[in-house]
C-alpha cells in the first residue's frame, strides 16, 4: 500500500542518490550495503543500545528507498538489479528480527514467520498463473512492516511501555498481527485472479487439464 506514496518520492530519492550516483558506486553494491548495516544495527538491538540500533536500522531500511534511484541516475537499471536489491531486503529484515529476538523471542518469532507468509503469497501465485507486479489490495508490505519496527526502536529509546509490555515487543506482535491480516488478504486476492486465470484459460501449461 506504501507503493503509490513511494513513487510520490521518486524525486527526493533522486536528489539524495545524486552523491552516490556521482562517486560510480554500483547500484547493486550500494543495495549490499544494507546488509553491513543491518548486521550493525542487530548488535546494538542485542546490546539493548537502542540509540544506535535506531540509527542504524534507519540506514540499513532507507538504502532500500534509494538504490532504485542510484540506479537510474547511472542508466544501470536491470532486471536483476530489481531481483537483487529485494532479496537484500528480506536478508535485512530477518537480521533485524533475528536480534529482536535475543529480548523477545516469542514476538520476534510471530513477526518473523508472518513476515516471510506475507511475502511468500504474492510470488507463489506466479507458480500457477501469469501475473506482474501490480500493488495488491493487502496490508502488511515490507516497507510497512519495518516502519514499524523503526517505531518499535524509537519508542524503546524512550523506555516506552503500556501494561508492563515494553514498546519494541508491543510493535514486534503489531507487525505479526499485521502481517498475518495481510497474509489473509492475499491468498484471498490470490484466490480471485486463479479463478479468474482458470475462467480465461491462462494458468500456466503444465497446470492445464488435459
Amino acid at each position: 500500500m506504501l507503493g503509490k506514496i513511494r513513487q510520490g518520492t521518486r524525486h527526493f530519492a533522486e536528489a539524495v542518490a545524486k552523491p552516490f550516483a556521482a562517486l560510480g558506486i554500483n547500484p547493486n553494491i550500494f543495495s549490499f550495503l544494507a546488509i553491513p548495516l543491518a548486521i550493525i544495527a542487530a548488535y546494538f538491538i542485542a546490546s539493548q543500545n537502542f540509540l544506535f540500533a535506531f540509527i542504524f536500522s534507519c540506514l540499513a531500511v532507507s538504502i532500500d528507498l534509494f538504490d532504485g534511484a542510484v540506479a537510474r541516475l547511472q542508466e544501470k537499471e536491470s532486471l536483476f538489479g530489481n531481483y537483487f536489491e529485494t532479496m537484500v531486503d528480506k536478508v535485512v529484515e530477518i537480521i533485524l528480527f533475528i536480534a529482536c529476538a535475543f529480548m523477545y523471542p516469542v514476538a520476534a518469532s510471530c513477526a518473523l514467520g508472518f513476515s516471510m507468509l506475507n511475502s511468500y503469497a504474492k510470488p507463489r501465485v506466479g507458480l500457477v498463473i501469469i501475473t506482474d507486479n501490480r500493488d495488491w489490495p493487502a496490508i502488511g508490505e515490507h516497507a510497512e512492516r519495518m516502519i514499524l519496527l523503526l517505531l518499535g526502536l524509537l519508542a524503546s529509546v524512550f523506555s516506552v511501555s503500556i501494561a508492563g509490555i515494553k514498546g519494541l515487543e508491543i510493535f514486534l506482535l503489531a507487525i505479526a498481527i499485521v502481517a498475518l491480516i495481510g497474509s489473509v488478504q492475499r491468498i484471498l486476492y490470490a484466490k480471485k485472479l486463479i479463478e479468474e486465470a482458470e475462467k480465461a484459460g491462462t494458468v500456466l501449461p503444465y497446470l492445464k487439464k488435459k
